[in-house]
């Protein structure tokens, strides 16, 4: 009787004394597309101070584009240094690239990537041997015995490179995120979480949660998509903040036994935050520029449209070229409204703050419908702005577009007979589209004809002028 009841009672003992262990809660805070938003970095770093008193162990990640869009940061002697420099001090732990990381030459990504106190991770590029620029492909941490993989990823769109110039790529070898992504699969057995910190777009973040179910979360950006909360695609969590330090995601990982049980993600306003006095010093500090902050212009009217925005753009690039029509590709124009009073040298720069050149095409009717075509097609933000003519189309879905009509500013169609001369911006003109001219350098820059256009004239008015009369599709953002 001992032996029948000895052993059951025994063994109950040895299970009772093995408890699973108790799940730990890991906090990754994600951004994505700072774009040097030097106003909202104070209220971004009393956020993350809110967070971290709550768990003093939390990552803060970067999805890419911390630079370009601020003419105090972009005109630096190191460009983007103060945004990076403002990142230091606040902590964050990582960083992927993002297509404005090739803004400028290499050795401005150097010079970033050398002196960040934070880690730049992109599994999918590699700079020429003799860059020795310290990009890794991913990132191990250990937090409270958990251990956290982030793999960094950067788009390569149609051209196989990121949305740049170019000359500002031929450095890098560049390869698909959603095959290098599968490379790093063994990473799924090296941690407990694994995150993607992507700078693909939300479209494509989630056919890569589709292609890599083995991940739990995408921390991603490039698409400015405000996402409240957390996309669940199948099981993998997909985030994005949308963009200028405006909001910060709140991902929480409960891990028990090496296996993330739950998780869920917040999205967090900075609006209501108090900024924080130091990182506001450093902001002032940066923004102390007499040369920016000189008054060159008036406008009369609020411009409330980035089609306003491309229209004042395109005029002042037409009349001090001479040219008969001007293009600009919609994505390049990133102030996209401005209150009525001064406006300043460094408002040029946050309007056009990539300050390439323009190039001049001699172009039939159909070469210049052609190129409208193509240029939405390689802008995702859509239709180009444009001065010298009107044209009205149809957008689809991917940036498809037809052409329904286009004349000349007195309203008169184009002759299909007449070679046209326009002017380009550099980044449109790398469109792929038929042209017979291969285009030359008008060795100028938007930035230059702009203050040039502003100093002239002295008040403008571009309140509720549109040239570019475009119907969307239902999903087809308006950008």
């Amino acid at each position: 009787m001992l032996k029948k009841t000895f052993f059951p009672i025994l063994a109950a003992a040895l299970l009772g004394l093995v408890r699973p262990a108790a799940a730990e809660q890991i906090t990754v805070l994600g951004v994505n597309d700072i774009h040097a938003a030097l106003d909202n970095m104070p209220k971004l770093a009393t956020l993350v101070k809110q967070e971290r008193a709550k768990d003093p162990q939390a990552l803060l990640l970067s999805a890419g584009d911390n630079r370009t869009g601020n003419p105090y940061s972009d005109m630096n002697p190191h460009t983007g240094w103060p945004v990076v420099a403002i990142m230091n001090r606040i902590g964050f732990n990582l960083s992927t690239l993002g297509n404005h990381s090739f803004d400028t030459a290499k050795d401005d990504m150097r010079y970033l990537v050398d002196n960040a106190e934070f880690r730049v991770v992109c599994a999918n590029v590699e700079a020429d041997d003799k860059d020795r620029i310290l990009i890794q492909p991913y990132r191990i941490f250990e937090r409270k015995g958990v251990t956290i993989g982030v793999l960094g990823l950067v788009e390569t769109g149609k051209s196989g490179y990121p949305s740049a110039l170019p000359e500002n790529v031929k450095d890098f070898t560049f390869k698909d995120p959603f095959k290098v992504a599968q490379e790093y699969k063994w990473l799924r057995e090296r941690c407990d979480v694994l995150i993607l910190l992507t700078h693909l777009g939300f479209e494509d973040d989630v056919e890569l949660a589709k292609q890599c179910p083995w991940v739990d979360a995408i921390v991603g950006g490039h698409s400015h998509t405000k996402v409240d909360g957390a996309h669940m695609e199948g099981n993998v969590m997909i985030t994005q903040a949308q963009n200028k330090a405006a909001y910060l995601t709140r991902i929480t990982f409960d891990v028990q036994d090496g296996k993330v049980v739950s998780k869920e993600a917040r999205l967090l306003p900075t609006a209501a935050c108090e900024p924080d006095a130091d990182i506001a010093k450093m902001v002032q500090d940066f923004m102390n520029d007499p040369a920016l902050n000189e008054e060159i212009a008036e406008n009369l009217r609020n411009i409330t449209v980035r089609e306003e925005m491309g229209c004042l753009v395109t005029d002042a690039v037409r009349e001090v070229t001479g040219v008969d029509i001007a293009l600009f590709n919609f994505g390049g124009i990133r102030l996209s409204s401005h209150f009525a009073g001064a406006i300043r040298l460094c408002d040029v720069f946050r309007i056009d703050p990539f300050g390439t050149d323009y190039v001049l095409f001699k172009l039939s009717a159909k070469e210049l419908h052609d190129f409208i075509i193509a240029c939405a097609l390689l802008d995702h933000y859509g239709a180009p702005s444009a001065s010298g003519i009107t044209y009205s189309a149809n957008l689809h879905k991917g940036n498809k577009m037809e052409i329904t009509d286009i004349r000349l500013e007195d309203g008169s169609p184009l002759d299909p007979n007449k070679t046209y001369t326009v002017a380009i911006g550099r980044y449109a003109s790398s469109a792929k589209f038929s042209h017979k001219d291969p285009g030359r350098s008008l060795n100028i820059s938007g930035q230059e004809c702009l203050i040039k256009f502003l100093r002239k004239h002295g008040k403008v008015d571009y309140a509720d002028v549109h040239r570019a009369h475009i119907t969307r599709d239902p999903d087809v953002p308006l950008y």
